[in-house]
C-alpha cells in the first residue's frame, strides 16, 4: 500500500514505509520517540501480560471503536469500506476473546497493542479511527463503561439487603428486644425497631450511590486530548450508541476529572461505615449474652478449641469496610494538588483504587445479608435481659414526674437509688422491689414489653409506628430500584441500537 509523506519546510526527507515495514517498527518508534520504554519502567507501569486486558479493557475499546467507526463514516471522515472492515475485525476479536492481541507485546500499553493489531490486519488506515479523539478521552470513557457492571452489582446487592431488612422487620414487629447504649442494655425496644434503623441508614447510602449515575452517564468521547477537535464529529451519536445520556460539555473537565471515582468511593466508604456498625451490633448480639445465633454455614471453627463457633464473617465485614477507607484515601491523595488537565496520577494511579473499593463494598453487603438471613433470635434470652436489666427505669422516672410530686431530675435520682437498692438485695427488677417493699407503686413501673409496644412518638418501637416507617421506607427503596432499572435499561437499549447501526452499515 502506498503511503503519503508530509514534510515540514527544510525537514530531511525520510524513506517511505510500507504498511508491513511500519508495523515492524510501530512498537519501537512513534516518530518523535525512537525506542520502546525502558524495560524496567515498562514492567512497573504497563501490564506485559495482555490476558488481563483481553478481559478488562479490550472489549470496551472494541465497543468504543464500533461507535467511533459508525460516527466517522456518517460524517464522511472514513469511507464505508474501512468502517465495515473495522467492524468485521472487531467481531472476530470478540469471538476469540481478543487472544490475537493478548499474545502480542505491549511495551507501551494495551491500547497501542490493540491499535497495532488493527493496523496489521486492516492496514494503516485503521488508525484513522483515532481522528477527533485521544487516549485521554478514550480512557475516561472506558472507565465509565467498565464501571457500569460493578456499579449495578453494588446497587443490586444493596437493594437485596434493604428488602431483606424490611421483610425481617415486618416479621418481628412484636419481638421485644433490648436496645443497648455503651454496650449495656438500656431501653426496651423490638427487633423490628433495630432492623428498620439499619435499613433507614442503608437507604441513605443507596441514595448517595445513585447520585453518581448522572456523572457515570456522560460520555467523554470528543474531548480528545483536552482541547476538543476542529473536525465535524458527532459526540452525541457516539454517546447515544454507547448508552450515555449526553456528550461532554467541556473537554478539559472530561479528561482532567475523575471525581466520579472519588464520589463512588466516598459513597462506598460511608456505606462501609454503616455495614461495619451493623456487623459490630450483630457481634454484640451473638456474643456472651447469646441474644442471637448464626447457623453452622455462617460461622467458623477453631483449629485448637473444639467448642468454638466463631462469627468470623462479621469480622470479615469490618476488615473489608476498613479497606474501603484505604481505597478512598489513596485515590483522593493521588488526585490532590495535581494540575487540572489529563494526568497519569489521576487517571491511572488514583483510579486503580476504585475496583477493590467497590469489590469490598459488594462483599461486605453480601456477608451482612447472609448473616441477617440466617440469624436466629433467642427471644427467651432477650426477654430475660429486658426483665433483669432495669431498662424500664427511665419510663419509671418519667411517670413519677407526671404524678406531679417531683421534678424529673429528682425522680431520676430516686429511681437510680432504687436500682442500687434492688441490686444490693439481689432483686431482678424494679417491679420486683416495688412488690417486695412497697417502695414503688407498680403502676408507674410498667414491664419492658408494655413500654416497647406503646412508645410511638419520635420513631419509637411501637409496632404501628415501626410499620408506618417501614411503609415509607419501602416506597423510597422501590423508587430507587426503579431509577436503577431505568439506568440499566438505557444501557441495554443502547446495545441494541449499536447492533442495529452496525447492521445498517453492512
Amino acid at each position: 500500500m502506498a503511503t503519503t509523506q508530509l514534510l515540514l519546510p527544510g525537514a530531511p526527507k525520510l524513506p517511505l514505509l510500507s504498511s508491513v515495514a511500519h508495523e515492524e517498527i510501530s512498537l519501537q518508534s512513534t516518530g518523535r520517540i525512537k525506542s520502546t520504554l525502558h524495560p524496567e519502567a515498562s514492567a512497573i507501569v504497563f501490564d506485559s501480560d495482555l490476558q488481563r486486558a483481553a478481559k478488562d479493557e479490550l472489549p470496551f475499546y472494541a465497543d468504543i471503536d464500533r461507535a467511533q467507526a459508525i460516527m466517522l463514516e456518517r460524517v464522511g471522515l472514513i469511507d464505508r469500506n474501512l468502517a465495515r472492515k473495522v467492524l468485521t475485525e472487531l467481531d472476530k476479536l470478540q469471538a476469540e476473546n481478543f487472544q490475537s492481541i493478548a499474545t502480542r507485546l505491549s511495551p507501551r500499553g494495551s491500547y497501542l497493542a490493540y491499535e497495532d493489531h488493527l493496523r496489521s490486519v486492516i492496514g494503516n488506515r485503521a488508525s484513522n479511527l483515532h481522528l477527533g479523539r485521544s487516549r485521554n478521552d478514550i480512557n475516561a470513557t472506558l472507565l465509565k463503561l467498565k464501571l457500569r457492571t460493578p456499579y449495578q452489582e453494588l446497587s443490586d446487592e444493596l437493594l437485596k439487603l434493604l428488602r431483606l431488612l424490611c421483610s425481617l422487620a415486618r416479621e418481628h414487629l412484636e419481638t421485644v428486644f433490648p436496645l443497648h447504649t455503651h454496650r449495656q442494655p438500656a431501653l426496651p425496644s423490638s427487633l423490628a425497631h433495630h432492623l428498620t434503623a439499619f435499613a433507614t441508614a442503608l437507604a441513605r447510602d443507596l441514595d448517595a450511590l445513585l447520585t453518581v449515575h448522572p456523572i457515570l452517564n456522560i460520555s467523554c468521547l470528543g474531548a480528545g486530548a483536552g482541547g476538543g477537535t476542529t473536525l465535524p464529529i458527532l459526540p452525541e451519536l457516539t454517546a447515544g450508541l454507547l448508552g450515555f445520556s449526553s456528550p461532554t460539555l467541556n473537554s478539559i473537565d472530561s479528561v482532567a476529572s475523575r471525581d466520579l471515582v472519588l464520589r463512588l468511593l466516598a459513597a462506598c466508604t460511608i456505606l462501609g461505615s454503616s455495614l461495619s456498625r451493623i456487623a459490630e451490633t450483630l457481634l454484640l448480639w451473638v456474643g456472651e449474652d447469646g441474644l442471637a445465633t448464626l447457623p453452622d454455614e455462617l460461622v467458623g471453627s477453631s483449629s485448637a478449641m473444639p467448642h468454638k463457633r466463631n462469627p468470623f464473617l462479621l469480622e470479615q465485614v469490618q476488615g473489608k469496610t476498613g479497606a474501603i477507607v484505604g481505597c478512598f484515601v489513596a485515590a483522593v491523595t493521588a488526585m490532590h494538588s495535581t494540575p487540572f488537565t489529563n494526568c497519569v496520577a489521576v487517571g491511572t494511579e488514583a483510579t486503580r483504587n476504585v475496583w477493590p473499593g467497590i469489590d469490598h463494598s459488594i462483599g461486605a453487603a453480601c456477608l451482612i445479608r447472609l448473616c441477617l438471613s440466617g440469624l436466629t433470635i433467642a427471644e427467651d434470652k432477650a426477654s430475660a435481659m429486658l426483665e433483669t436489666s432495669f431498662v424500664n427505669a427511665m419510663e419509671t422516672a418519667t411517670r413519677l414526674t407526671l404524678g406531679g410530686e417531683v421534678d424529673f431530675r429528682s425522680a431520676h435520682n430516686q429511681v437510680g437509688e432504687l436500682v442500687t437498692i434492688a441490686i444490693e438485695r439481689g432483686s431482678p427488677s424494679l417491679t420486683a422491689i416495688a412488690q417486695d417493699g412497697g417502695m414503688l407503686n407498680p403502676d408507674i413501673s410498667p414491664p419492658p414489653g408494655v413500654i416497647a409496644r406503646t412508645a410511638r412518638a419520635g420513631g419509637g418501637p411501637a409496632p404501628d409506628a415501626v410499620a408506618a416507617a417501614l411503609e415509607e421506607l419501602e416506597d423510597a427503596i422501590e423508587q430507587n430500584a426503579a431509577v436503577m432499572g431505568n439506568v440499566t435499561a438505557g444501557w441495554n437499549r443502547a446495545r441494541e441500537e449499536l447492533r442495529s447501526a452496525i447492521a445498517r452499515l453492512r
